[in-house]
């Protein structure tokens, strides 16, 4: 699972495909939140992103992918990631 970096522009971007947006109205500074529904309850999730093309690393993509129950195991492909 995520066996690659992805900046921040581009996982947001395969997050949106599955319905997960960015709330910019949250977040102090540097940290961002994605909000998503998962099983009909909202979920939030902050990650850090100083820059739009600033990779993240694999361990905040795969947090972030179990968070919002985008695993293999969910049923989400790892190619789309």
């Amino acid at each position: 699972m995520a066996e690659q970096q992805l900046t921040y522009r581009k996982l947001r971007k395969i997050l949106k495909r599955f319905g997960i947006e960015e709330d910019k109205t949250h977040g102090k500074g540097s940290e961002r939140m994605f909000v998503g529904v998962v099983n009909g309850v909202i979920i939030r999730y902050p990650t850090k992103g100083h820059n739009e093309g600033d990779a993240n690393p694999k361990g905040v993509i795969r947090a972030i992918r179990r968070h919002f129950h985008l695993t293999e195991e969910d049923g989400v492909s790892d190619k789309d990631f």
